[in-house]
């Protein structure tokens, strides 16, 4: 058994293609095909490409589709003049697509679920689609503030099963969460606990009782799958300290929401664990954000 530490990585769209595949993979703490080492920069590049092509072509012809809510795309339309009606029943109704508006111009952000479900306002907004730099210099260049609430960040956080699920329930469903039904710990590196907010400042009984417990489960874990036991059903012993990686795609505004519940509290103390995590997702939140509002705070 090995304690590891929460953590929060910040995954930046480059490619859509990858970026969506990327996330996927989470999900069966996979690798995906590795390039030959004998291929040239341009043969991995290709080959990455294709590889991530197919995965996400995978994901949506097996129903896994939800894997395409972590691919951002933006649009800017100059005058709003110009945007159907219908379009703006979109906009105003669904909670997949968000918007701002100054001086009739629109910067506009969803996710690629939403967009190719929804082939007419996909065929309507793509002459105005824009890559994120873009996004943000329209919005720079006639100081939209609006606009900055929209931009979709992806965090990956390490941390324990417990703590996602209070992430979760707070969170809008843009998720890719490391599944303890397909993936067979065993195999994966071993049982891994996150480390709890208590562990270091803990009485040294304290640890030692909690140490015995963990490994305990784990051994019982690994006795079940040699026993024959799928790891969806060897899962039920373990401990809800076992740590878990989730993805999580969403607005400034969105996460804004979900640091008001579980670091600030707003509506109640937080979990000290979930308060870590939510610590250092402000602190990649505010690191970007400060590049444009000095005074930026969330």
């Amino acid at each position: 058994m090995k304690l590891i530490n929460s953590s929060v990585e910040w995954w930046q769209q480059d490619n859509l293609a990858r970026h969506i595949a990327r996330v996927g993979r989470i999900c069966y703490k996979a690798k995906g095909k590795q390039p030959d080492e004998n291929m040239s920069v341009e043969e991995v590049e290709a080959f990455i490409q294709k590889r991530d092509e197919e995965r996400c072509k995978g994901f949506w012809e097996s129903g896994h589709c939800s894997m395409y809510r972590h691919g951002t795309v933006y649009f800017f339309m100059p005058n709003e003049k110009g945007l159907p009606n219908y379009i703006w029943a979109y906009l105003n109704a669904s909670p997949y697509i968000d918007y701002a508006t100054k001086n009739h111009k629109v910067w506009i952000s969803t996710n690629m679920q939403f967009m190719l479900e929804n082939k007419n306002l996909m065929d309507a907004l793509s002459p105005y689609g824009v890559s994120e730099d873009e996004f943000i210099e329209k919005a720079q260049k006639y100081e939209c503030e609006e606009a900055f609430s929209i931009i979709r960040m992806t965090l990956v956080v390490t941390t324990q099963i417990s703590t996602s699920r209070e992430l979760n329930r707070t969170s809008p469903n843009s998720i890719a969460e490391q599944s303890t039904r397909y993936c067979n710990m065993e195999k994966k590196g071993g049982v891994q606990i996150a480390r709890p907010h208590w562990y270091d400042e803990g009485t040294r009984w304290q640890r030692m009782v909690y140490g015995f417990v963990c490994r305990v489960c784990e051994w019982g874990y690994n006795r079940l799958l040699k026993a024959g036991l799928k790891p969806q059903d060897a899962r039920g012993v373990l401990p809800l300290d076992t740590y878990t990686v989730v993805a999580y795609t969403y607005t400034i505004a969105d996460w804004k929401h979900i640091l008001d519940l579980r670091y600030h509290g707003k509506t109640g103390t937080p979990h000290p664990n979930a308060k870590i995590v939510g610590e250092k997702i402000r602190n990649i939140i505010l690191e970007r954000m400060r590049q444009y509002f000095a005074v930026f705070d969330i």
